[in-house]
C-alpha cells in the first residue's frame, strides 16, 4: 500500500491536474469533511464543487515545498502551492497548509489553510456549496 504522502501525490497528479471528476470515488472516502479555512464541506459538497469546476477551461499546476512533508502510518501534512489559471485572466497561486488523515487508502479528512482564500478567487464562484 502507498504511504500518505504517495497517495496525496498521486491524487493531485490523477484528480486535479488532470480534472477527472471520476477519480474522486477512487482517493476520497464517503465519509470525506474537509474543513478549509474554517468553512466545511463533506463528500457530497466536495464532489459537487468539483463537478462545476473541472468542466471549465481553469488549469492547475500543483508543487510541494518538499521539506515540510510530516507523514505517519495514516496522515501527512505538507506546504504546497496551487496555481490556477483560466483563459485571458492572470494565474493565482494559492500557498497551502494541508493535513489529511486517511482511512484504508483513502482520503478521510482534510484541514487547511489557503492564501488567498478559494472563496475570494473569481474562478471559484460557482464553487459555493460549503456550509459554515
Amino acid at each position: 500500500m502507498n504511504s500518505p504522502a504517495e497517495l496525496l501525490r498521486e491524487m493531485f497528479e490523477e484528480m486535479v491536474l488532470k480534472k477527472d471528476l471520476s477519480r474522486i470515488a477512487h482517493y476520497y472516502s464517503r465519509d470525506f469533511i474537509l474543513e478549509t479555512n474554517g468553512n466545511i464541506q463533506d463528500y457530497a459538497a466536495f464532489e459537487s464543487g468539483h463537478a462545476k469546476v473541472y468542466p471549465t477551461s481553469i488549469r492547475y499546476d500543483v508543487r510541494y515545498d518538499e521539506a515540510t512533508w510530516v507523514e505517519s502510518e495514516d496522515r501527512v501534512a505538507v506546504r504546497l502551492w496551487i496555481k490556477t489559471q483560466r483563459p485571458d485572466e492572470a494565474p493565482v497561486e494559492f500557498e497551502i497548509l494541508l493535513i489529511a488523515s486517511f482511512v484504508d487508502g483513502k482520503i478521510h479528512r482534510v484541514w487547511e489553510t489557503t492564501y488567498p482564500d478559494w472563496r475570494q478567487v473569481k474562478a471559484f464562484d460557482s464553487y459555493s456549496s460549503q456550509r459554515e
